[in-house]
């Protein structure tokens, strides 16, 4: 095993990146370097409270080194040292270090995985993301609305809708904004509508009366078995199991983010829009990094360094809880 001090190509790597990166990185390396190669088998979570570093103190340290990730340093240190280098076990811990009697985080991981891949293959294999695309790209105006959790969601989709498409609206949560956005919609725009256990009677009202109306109804939800399902013309099942008790939202942010790419995708005039806005936005200076470049250099001194209504159903009375 190595020392502190051993040699090795991989440590030179390493101490060399750590002199341009000061002293987290020095401190990384020193932690890693005391039990070389075998804190590698540690989680980085362990290096970094050892060492009083930060994760962006890491990720600068390999980048700088040339390593894509923690993995790939394991895998150049264990070809080196002749040896297999065993990944670290990811169960959540104590203070202590002792393992928690709780869900452990492979299993977490893996779970995210699984629903983000279940999702998309599903949505691919069925059509249903591209008919959904088309049924939003022919709506005469589109209307986005989620509630609880879903508030999130929905301003998401809307944000990425309003950079490629014209006549996009991110309905607020709450009936007095409901009723307005029913009572200004046509038959020939579209709803799009997030609804997760514990559904919002909310949403199920709003989607009812766009049904109702004409307009085309696209849910996007946990199930075929969803209520929201009964008026929707289209449906993006969504997996949402997670180890936690709440649902998952990796996979639903995930089928929203496609959605509008395949909606811009499809739009004439998308990217032009989206040119436009950036350059309004840099005009206007809406971004920090714009503001700076804009901003005149500013000359220092040089010193030293110091050491309800009646159309839309009650609320729910589980909203407080999803």
């Amino acid at each position: 095993m190595a020392t502190a001090f051993a040699p090795t190509p991989v440590l030179t790597l390493l101490r060399t990146a750590a002199a341009q990166c000061g002293p987290a990185g020095e401190r990384l390396v020193a932690v890693i370097a005391a039990d070389y190669p075998a804190a590698l088998e540690r989680r980085p979570a362990q290096l970094l409270r050892a060492s009083g570093a930060r994760s962006e103190d890491l990720d600068r340290l390999l980048a700088m080194a040339g390593f894509a990730d923690t993995d790939d340093l394991r895998r150049q240190a264990g070809r080196e040292a002749n040896r297999r280098l065993t990944p670290p076990d990811l169960r959540f811990t104590r203070r202590d270090g002792e393992a928690q009697d709780r869900s452990p985080l492979r299993r977490t991981l893996d779970r995210e995985q699984q629903n983000l891949a279940g999702t998309l293959n599903s949505l691919q294999a069925n059509g249903a993301l591209e008919l959904a695309a088309e049924a939003i790209l022919a709506g005469r105006r589109r209307w986005i609305f989620g509630d609880l959790k879903s508030i999130g969601y929905a301003a998401l989709l809307a944000s990425d809708l309003t950079s490629s498409l014209r006549d996009v609206t991110l309905i607020q949560p709450g009936s007095g904004a409901a009723v307005n956005a029913i009572s200004d919609a046509h038959p020939s725009d579209v709803l799009v509508a997030y609804s997760f256990r514990s559904y919002s009677q909310l949403t199920l009202g709003v989607a009812r009366q766009f049904q109702a109306l004409g307009a085309t109804v696209i849910a996007l939800t946990d199930s075929y078995d969803s209520p929201v399902c009964a008026t929707a013309h289209h449906v993006l099942a969504i997996n949402t199991r997670s180890e936690s008790p709440r649902h998952s939202p990796t996979a639903v942010t995930a089928v929203g983010h496609i959605l509008a790419s395949l909606a811009a995708a499809g739009a004439k005039g998308a990217g032009r829009r989206d040119r436009r806005r950036a350059e309004l936005a840099r005009a206007l200076q809406c971004y920090a990094d714009d503001a700076a470049a804009e901003a005149p250099a500013v000359t220092r001194p040089v010193t030293a360094a110091p050491t309800d209504v009646a159309l839309l159903p009650q609320a729910d009375p589980e909203r407080s809880t999803s």
